[in-house]
């Protein structure tokens, strides 16, 4: 006879089982794969502070609202002893800027309400939100590119000095597509009449002062110039700033060094190089600018062969810079002076990667402070020598870290986007070196697919950076997580001309666009499909963005080796993209010639030449009103190509501009179309 189950008990073992079963099933469940929607998620860090006393921070944290369309920062208090942190502003705000007072009890920002962007004051707690004035931005391309400080409090904490445009050049706002002047009739007579997005508003922008209490604003510069970058004496005497005061700001990127005295006087030129100048910083005594600057002429207003360098001169007239950076050759980013003024801390890319060092600021040699396989963002150094920064790798988002300024182990502080972490696979990358065809080194990364698995082969994507003068390497990419977890194998490098290997190599591609710099990446690809069995060479795409676009542009005209291809804000007449294009200086700086004196060379790098060799099917993707690389562009390859009955598709976004990413769910949407060309073609 069957003994009979006591039914509690067995429920009772049975949920305990159920129970231990379940958490083994959620401890062991693997990350899921990098979506779309996730390129959106994760949270970015920015315009770190320390306060004057070293007890808090202050940064800003962006997020993306993909669902509507919006992009929203805040203003984060963090303790650096027990790690609180508190938000300051409205998570559906766009803050910006945050600044402490002299005295740490204050707090100076941007953010916008109904009335549009304003200069604001708040307690440091959040608390006592005043909006001191409104004010509008140039969207002039003169500006665009490294403006430097926006804000800043005077010594004594009774004023804010602020940049902000000066009166309109045309009747109405710049909307797309209505005409600025208010009528039917624009009459244009600037050669830099355009910015990446539409037309120019051609509005000067001006340094403003106004009451850490209110009033009315101040001009504080003069002139049919513009001014930027600024920073303001530790005695309150002086503001120093850049502006180009040659009369042809248009033609020439000459950025010099002003003295603009608090109280209202004459203005005063500090340099008169040939190269331009940006980032001024006061020393803690008053007596020294360090700043960031090039010594050549005729430099391009954004992508420039020529490495930016940190230099430092007295105040006095007729001083000769010193050269803080040089010894070291790579691009010089962000700096600060140390609290005693004997050092200036600095970062700089150097092959693939954001490093931060110090150096002596009367010169010398340079201290290694992170140079770890990611990228240190913006940074701030306390009086006992901490080092805050914001830093990112290939598999983790923005955190805020600190070390010693001697070195040592950083400390991970910050927690914004442990939750993604947690939750999504992301792939590393995988460095490789290969001589190239003419015995320079060039450096490349390879990305397997997710879930990969030995002894099987995987498509390939070949993915170009812009620039040309830019850099690939151990920053997060979402397009690359994109295609790793699509199952692709993703290839990149920093072909000669990138930014990340000194002066020489950025030098490289000077008069020789899509000559070596082309050799380098096709033989890259050789070798990285020589080296890696897993690349199935018979299933391969490529693409690019901006220059990449270019590249992207040129290869399919040069080779039919890629199944498909995705050209992105691309460029495919040098002819006439000089005249259509923002920045004709870009050109001329990196081809050496205007295309009037010089039309064979021009045309000679030019896809457009060679489009009859060109088969592969190709998705474009622009948007409508950029002029970083002009439409016309675009939609001259597409209708060569067509013609011949190639199958190609532009995605061509409304309301959009260089890179088709000005809202998010453009974004999203030439992301996701990306994938499913290379679905259709490649897989």
């Amino acid at each position: 006879m069957k003994k009979k189950l006591n039914i509690r008990v067995w429920i009772s073992c049975s949920l305990g089982v159920l129970l231990i079963f379940s958490s083994v099933i959620c401890y062991a469940q693997e990350k899921r794969s990098w979506q779309i929607e996730d390129s959106f998620s994760t949270k970015d860090i920015s315009s770190l502070q320390v306060s004057p006393d070293g007890d808090h921070l202050l940064f800003v944290v962006s997020k993306t609202e993909l669902e509507a369309n919006e992009r929203h920062s805040t203003i984060w208090r963090w303790s650096t002893a027990d790690g609180s942190a508190e938000r300051l502003t409205e998570q559906d705000g766009s803050a910006s800027s945050p600044r402490w007072s002299p005295g740490g009890n204050k707090i100076a920002y941007f953010d916008s309400d109904q009335n549009g962007l304003g200069l604001w004051v708040m307690n440091a707690d959040g608390s006592g939100k005043q909006k001191l004035t409104t004010l509008q931005r140039s969207n002039a391309y003169i500006n665009y590119f490294r403006s430097g400080t926006k804000l800043s409090w005077s010594p004594d904490g009774d004023q804010l000095a602020y940049t902000a445009a000066g009166p309109r050049h045309y009747e109405d706002e710049i909307t797309a597509p209505e005409l600025p002047t208010g009528n039917d009739v624009m009459i244009i007579d600037r050669m830099l009449h355009k910015t990446y997005y539409y037309y120019s508003d051609l509005r000067r922008t001006h340094i403003w002062m106004i009451s850490s209490k209110g009033g009315k604003p101040k001009q504080l510069s003069s002139g049919d110039y513009d001014y930027n970058a600024f920073s303001w004496s530790p005695d309150g005497e002086y503001i120093a700033c850049v502006s180009n005061q040659t009369g042809r700001d248009d033609y020439n990127a000459n950025n010099d060094i002003m003295l603009l005295p608090t109280d209202g006087g004459e203005a005063r030129r500090l340099t008169n190089t040939a190269g331009p100048e940006s980032n001024v910083q006061w020393s803690p005594n008053s007596q020294n600018i360090a700043y960031r600057g090039r010594v050549r002429s005729n430099r391009s207003k954004e992508s420039d062969a020529e490495l930016h360098k940190i230099f430092m001169r007295s105040i006095q007239p007729g001083d000769e810079p010193v050269n803080l950076t040089g010894s070291l050759d790579r691009w010089a980013e962000a700096f600060e002076w140390s609290d005693d003024g004997k050092k200036i801390y600095f970062t700089a890319q150097n092959e693939g990667r954001v490093e931060l060092y110090s150096t002596p600021s009367q010169g010398g040699s340079h201290t290694p402070i992170v140079t770890s396989d990611g990228e240190v963002g913006s940074f701030s150094v306390a009086d006992d020598g901490t080092v805050y920064y914001v830093y990112e790798d290939v598999t983790s988002p923005d955190e805020v870290y600190r070390v010693s300024s001697e070195g040592g182990e950083p400390q991970q502080l910050t927690s914004y986007n442990e939750a993604f972490v947690n939750e999504v696979k992301m792939i590393d990358a995988e460095k490789f070196s290969f001589n190239s065809f003419d015995g320079v080194r060039i450096d490349g990364w390879v990305m397997r697919p997710v879930d990969f698995e030995k002894g099987e082969e995987y498509p390939l994507i070949l993915n170009i950076h812009g620039g040309p003068h830019g850099q690939d390497g151990y920053g997060l990419s979402s397009t690359f997580q994109e295609q790793a977890a699509n199952g692709y194998v993703v290839l990149y490098m920093n072909p000669r001309g990138s930014s990340g290997r000194g002066q020489k190599f950025s030098d490289r591609v000077v008069g020789d666009l899509a000559g070596g710099d082309y050799k380098d990446i096709m033989h890259g690809l050789n070798y990285a499909i020589g080296r890696y069995e897993f690349i199935d060479e018979d299933r391969m795409g490529v693409t690019g963005g901006s220059y990449g676009g270019y590249m992207t542009n040129w290869v399919i005209t040069q080779t039919d080796r890629f199944d498909a291809a995705v050209s992105v804000s691309s460029i495919s007449n040098l002819i006439t993209q000089w005249g259509a294009g923002n920045n004709f200086l870009w050109f001329e700086s990196d081809m050496g010639i205007k295309p009037h004196e010089n039309y064979e060379m021009a045309w000679d790098r030019s896809p457009l030449k060679y489009v009859q060799g060109a088969t592969t099917p190709t998705l474009f993707i622009n948007g409508r009103w950029d002029n970083g690389t002009a439409l016309s562009q675009t939609t001259s390859m597409y209708m060569a190509m067509k013609r011949m009955g190639v199958d190609t598709q532009i995605a061509l976004y409304p309301k959009d501009g260089h890179g088709a990413d000005k809202q998010p769910k453009h974004e999203a949407d030439h992301h996701e179309r990306t994938l499913k060309w290379f679905g259709k073609y490649v897989k």
